[in-house]
């Protein structure tokens, strides 16, 4: 089984009112992509693997690099939403994992 990668997921970046800094942004979207890789990972080694569902973990993992490599430090917004999208996203992939 695999460990889980993500046990220190925040459940939001940071508390309200404090910016989010664009490395603490890059590090939740880089906990993500580990993630994804794990995913494919454990379907890699079913005796059957969906692999329709390893290419749609494919997919999303290339658009959240895409979103990290293009992700502007001078877009405070931006960075705060995906910083918490991508928590959140990590929380939900880390319990996939774990149910794996």
């Amino acid at each position: 089984m695999t460990e889980s990668v993500a046990h220190n997921a925040p459940d939001s970046a940071l508390p309200a009112g404090l910016a989010v800094s664009h490395q603490t942004a890059l590090d939740i979207m880089g906990i993500a992509i580990v993630c994804y890789s794990v995913l494919i990972e454990q379907e890699e080694g079913r005796p059957a693997p969906d692999v329709d569902q390893m290419s749609r973990w494919e997919r999303e993992l290339e658009a959240v690099a895409e979103l990290r490599r293009t992700l502007d430090a001078r877009d405070t917004e931006r960075v705060r939403r995906l910083a918490d999208e991508h928590a959140a996203l990590v929380r939900r992939l880390d319990r996939m994992i774990e149910d794996s």
